[in-house]
């Protein structure tokens, strides 16, 4: 089954997984957002005629992804983050792959993220009796980002 999208085509996404060692943890509904950066460096150049200012690439900051759902009965997020709560940070790096996937539930995008860990979880607010859902937002912080065929 295939997506049909071409390489031109924009992406939509209707569940995003977060995939460890071939088994899927997490499902969401949402991915508020993928984050890199690099700070740029201001470096000063001067000549005999003029003097010049360039920026140029500096630090690199470390690449974040955040997603939203549902809360679920699940606990793979909790002891995940939990690990890094707990200052075990060798056990809670794991590297693994954030799956973008259409309607049809075939992959559309992946990317995998090296030495990933959940760096803030944050539950929702809710009103006893609402109807709304209660939302879990997750911020992983990974030291590299790699987009990789679907």
């Amino acid at each position: 089954m295939s997506s049909g999208l071409g390489a031109g085509d924009a992406i939509t996404a209707s569940r995003f997984s977060i995939v460890i060692d071939g088994y899927q943890i997490a499902s969401f509904a949402e991915l508020v957002g993928i984050t890199t950066e690099v700070e740029p460096v201001e470096l000063m150049e001067s000549t005999d005629k003029e003097v010049r200012l360039k920026k140029l690439p500096g630090k690199r900051k470390p690449p974040t992804i955040t997603l939203k759902r549902g809360k679920n009965q699940s606990m793979e997020l909790w002891l995940w983050h939990e690990a890094v709560l707990m200052g075990d940070i060798m056990a809670a790096r794991k590297s693994c792959s954030l799956v973008m996937f259409a309607t049809d539930g075939t992959a559309v995008a992946r990317y995998h993220l090296e030495m990933a860990w959940p760096s803030k979880l944050e539950i929702g607010a809710l009103k006893a009796g609402a109807s709304e859902v209660l939302m879990e937002t997750v911020t992983l912080v990974c030291e590299h980002i790699q987009r990789v065929a679907p």
